[in-house]
């Protein structure tokens, strides 16, 4: 077990048209200095390998240390129910899925199998789908637990393994049977929803015992034996949204309210044309989407000066701000699923001293993934 580096005692890099460091098959020709070649194009980010290169496998993890658990605050009812079945599908080396709401606290409810999967020596990963829930997963973790924890994501560490990491997918392609517990937070969502070459390589970097966590699971993950939490851990309803039609004046009079405001837009392209539209009506806007760098930097902001912020999908998962309030601007684009729909909602209503908070739909046409969204929160709200 170990990470995959180039060396000239291992195997060929690349065999049968697929890369053996992230079992890719988008290998293209080019020239090498030993003459006509083929190199891998998927992992590219960990370094270039050719046909003529050699892969070996070194183990790269820590020596092996217990850890002490310091939790941030004592779980409620329904969350200790998921923290006991979590435990037991670890001694009975279940996978295993939690369906539990936005803002239920999934992060703190698997602290406990953590704990006792590290202190008997074994491994655990973290896989999340984006960078800023890594650093945050990251950052609880750290003021958790005693050992330290592995960031292998972009700008973390990328050379060693410990007994805790947190990664994102692309950078697991070269690490094989490494982690004896994994845990894929916000598994329905991008990437992971649309690139099966990551769950090979989640798969490949754990050695059979997966924990799948979301709101909004898809179909088959729904096969695996499933624990529910329908309550946040503040015991408030979720928010249900408001079918709201769309006009320039429905979205200013939203965003003339004195709390923070979160909208949502389809596209790039969106945020340019809404933000245009609200800064000419005297608002100031700020912008989010896959390009922004900082986009920590933003999340401050809007709390701490109730502004607003016009963001892409990129923001429908692991962003909380106190006393939001949520507006998706063409909810009815093809773009916003109904799990999308039912995640920036969630950002609503989080915290236990602003348990609530309003969400519109703004829609130019009304479409069955509204409305599904908004069922599926009220099914909730009555369980």
């Amino acid at each position: 077990m170990g990470q995959l580096v180039i060396h000239p005692d291992g195997q060929r890099a690349i065999r049968f048209g697929m890369c053996q460091r992230c079992l890719s098959t988008d290998v293209r020709g080019f020239t090498c200095l030993h003459g006509s070649c083929s190199y891998c194009r998927n992992c590219l980010h960990l370094g270039r390998v050719c046909r003529c290169d050699f892969l070996k496998e070194l183990d790269v993890t820590t020596p092996v240390e217990p850890t002490e658990l310091v939790m941030p605050f004592d779980l409620s009812d329904g969350q200790e129910h998921v923290s006991e079945q979590l435990l037991k599908w670890w001694e009975t080396k279940t996978s295993g899925l939690v369906h539990a709401v936005c803002g239920s606290g999934k992060t703190e409810m698997a602290f406990p199998v953590i704990e006792r999967v590290v202190n008997v020596g074994k491994r655990v990963l973290i896989v999340s789908p984006r960078r800023d829930v890594a650093i945050e997963w990251a950052d609880r973790l750290e003021r958790a637990f005693s050992v330290p924890i592995t960031r292998r994501y972009g700008g973390g560490e990328k050379d060693t393994v410990g007994m805790i990491t947190v990664a994102t997918a692309p950078l697991l392609l070269n690490l094989k049977h490494v982690f004896d517990y994994v845990l894929v937070d916000e598994s329905d969502a991008f990437p992971f929803a649309f690139d099966l070459s990551l769950w090979w390589t989640i798969r490949r970097a754990g050695k059979g015992v997966f924990l799948f966590v979301t709101a909004t699971p898809t179909v088959w993950q729904r096969q695996f034996p499933t624990v529910h939490l329908s309550r946040r851990y503040h015991g408030h309803d979720l928010p249900v949204p408001t079918l709201v039609r769309q006009t320039d004046e429905a979205i200013i009079a939203f965003c003339q309210r004195e709390t923070p405001r979160l909208l949502f837009v389809p596209t790039k392209a969106d945020l340019v044309r809404y933000g245009a539209r609200l800064t000419d009506a005297g608002f100031t806007v700020r912008m989010v989407s896959a390009d922004t760098n900082e986009r920590t930097d933003t999340l401050e902001w809007l709390a701490s000066t109730n502004g607003i912020v016009l963001a892409t999908s990129i923001w429908e998962r692991g962003m909380t701000v106190r006393g939001v309030d949520v507006a998706v601007i063409e909810s009815e684009h093809m773009l916003f699923t109904s799990r999308g729909l039912i995640q920036m909602a969630g950002r609503a209503g989080r915290k236990p001293d602003a348990p609530t908070g309003d969400v519109v739909f703004f829609y130019n046409e009304r479409t069955w993934r509204q409305d599904r969204a908004i069922e599926a929160i009220e099914r909730a709200n009555r369980r």
